[in-house]
């Protein structure tokens, strides 16, 4: 019986030629792919299998010492893969010098919000407050939280601007009514002081909302229309540290008698400065303090002082009643708001002279020029007898000017005077023009001048030169410490 190899036929024409008869079925299976072999074809599979293994990818495998890699890469190439070899190198281009940058300049700070409205922030109204014009004013101190706003400027039929960073920016609200202002006025007003108003046409006082804090407010009328301005009092305030306050301010603060006075325009922070103080003596000490204010701002919680806050027109009818009572409700330190006249004056001395600690505020640039500027409330023929009294009870003056961070925010710039025997001296003789040569040449005693100040923060890195050289008290001086020239001014 003959072997049963498959298929007789050769596979190829190439072993055909070498089979002899009787050996037909002897080659077919070296004819036959092998079983699971990717490069079978049923008949031309051993011609396609032999051209595949010699079409190798351009490696340097095939390199030998007679035959570099690079030459035997491109023998075994591909036409495309060759052309990729044989491509001539990008031309270098060089690349253009750069543009020098225009400086850029600062701004004022005022100039960051410019007019025009400002979509308001992501707020969403109370859903549980039903009237919708009590609704828009719930939104309203929401954004102004959600901006971190300083104050709300709101005037009937006029765009509702917020202050935010010391500029004035409008708000995306509806246009203020008279029917909705004055819905809004008569909410926040006190009960006692609405036949005032009705009268008067304008009015100070505080309101609080339960939601977004304490906010001090004055309504006025403008060209026989309403307006309002509304500044936020913060509730919580920031560490010394980050306030930028001399802690002197603070030593001032624990004085047991006398009266230290805060000096500065509006806006400069006098009344964070003065809370500060207090936050500091009801942390740390036990002492009564009775605050009296127009209206009262910061509400501060006992902790270890007892205090009592009393506003004008609310809690008291005058400045002066209330300074004449506090005479005999045991005060460690008496808080007035504000030095306003000649009475006030005089009682807040006498109250200092008697054994209480006095904080207050008065409108002047410098520090040096508050004993000055008290004797301005007297006539003449007072003057000597009250200048002579505050050489007896002043403890220091502050002075305070805000300067814009260079990183943002805002840091008071202080002038301090402390009550030492030579400023004494100089009040109490009535040679006031000299106290600014006190503060300079005093520095050891804790004192420092606004100019030195200024200097401190532009070698701290907190504020620019330029800054500087605007909020500085003498800017020739100033400059030439700069260029390392320090003069003495001297006393004269």
């Amino acid at each position: 019986m003959e072997p049963q190899h498959g298929n007789s036929e050769p596979a190829t024409e190439e072993y055909a030629q070498d089979v002899q008869p009787g050996q037909e079925g002897q080659y077919e299976e070296y004819a036959q792919p092998a079983e699971g072999d990717p490069y079978a074809q049923p008949v031309e599979g051993q011609q396609q299998y032999e051209e595949e293994i010699f079409i190798a990818p351009p490696t340097a495998e095939y390199a030998t010492e007679e035959q570099p890699a690079a030459e035997a890469a491109t023998e075994y190439a591909q036409p495309e893969e060759l052309a990729a070899y044989e491509a001539p190198a990008e031309e270098y281009v060089p690349e253009p010098e750069p543009v020098p940058e225009e400086p850029v300049v600062e701004k004022h700070p005022s100039l960051k919000y410019p007019a025009g409205l400002a979509e308001k922030g992501d707020t969403k109204p109370d859903i549980r407050i039903e009237d919708e014009d009590m609704r828009l004013w719930d939104e309203i101190l929401q954004d102004a939280e959600f901006t971190q706003c300083a104050d709300l400027h709101i005037k009937e039929d006029h765009p509702i601007h917020f202050r935010m960073s010391r500029g004035l920016r409008d708000r995306a609200f509806p246009i203020p009514t008279r029917r909705w202002i004055e819905k809004i006025i008569f909410h926040m007003c006190p009960e006692v002081f609405v036949e005032d108003f009705k009268k008067d046409r304008e009015v100070d006082f505080s309101y609080y909302n339960p939601k977004f804090g304490r906010y001090r407010v004055n309504v006025f009328s403008q060209v026989g229309k309403w307006a309002m301005a509304i500044r936020y009092i913060k509730s919580n305030l920031p560490s010394i540290e980050k306030l930028g306050i001399n802690p002197i301010c603070l030593k001032l603060a624990e004085a047991d008698r006398g009266i230290t006075l805060l000096a500065g325009i509006t806006g400069s922070g006098k009344s964070t400065t003065m809370a500060a103080m207090v936050l500091h003596l009801n942390r740390n000490f036990r002492k009564h303090i009775v605050t009296i204010e127009d209206p009262v701002e910061m509400v501060f919680v006992d902790q270890e002082c007892v205090i009592e806050q009393r506003e004008v027109g609310l809690d008291t009818l005058s400045f002066q009643r209330a300074l004449k009572s506090a005479l005999r409700q045991d005060p460690d330190m008496v808080l007035v708001g504000e030095m306003r006249d000649a009475i006030s004056i005089g009682a807040a001395m006498r109250a200092a002279d008697t054994g209480a600690m006095v904080l207050s505020t008065v409108h002047t640039r410098t520090a040096a020029s508050v004993p000055g500027r008290l004797l301005d409330f007297f006539p003449p023929e007072e003057r000597e007898m009250q200048r002579k009294k505050y050489a007896e009870v002043i403890v220091g003056a502050i002075a305070q000017r805000m300067c814009p961070k260079i990183g943002g925010g805002m840091i008071p710039a202080q002038e301090i005077m402390i009550g030492s025997p030579l400023v004494r001296q100089k009040i109490f003789d009535g040679e006031l023009n000299k106290l600014p040569a006190c503060i300079d040449a005093s520095l050891d005693d804790g004192m420092i001048s606004f100019n030195r100040c200024m200097y401190n923060l532009v070698n701290d890195g907190i504020i620019t030169k330029e800054t500087a050289y605007e909020k500085c008290t003498n800017k020739q001086q100033l400059e030439m410490w700069f260029q390392g020239i320090q003069i003495s001014s001297g006393i004269v």
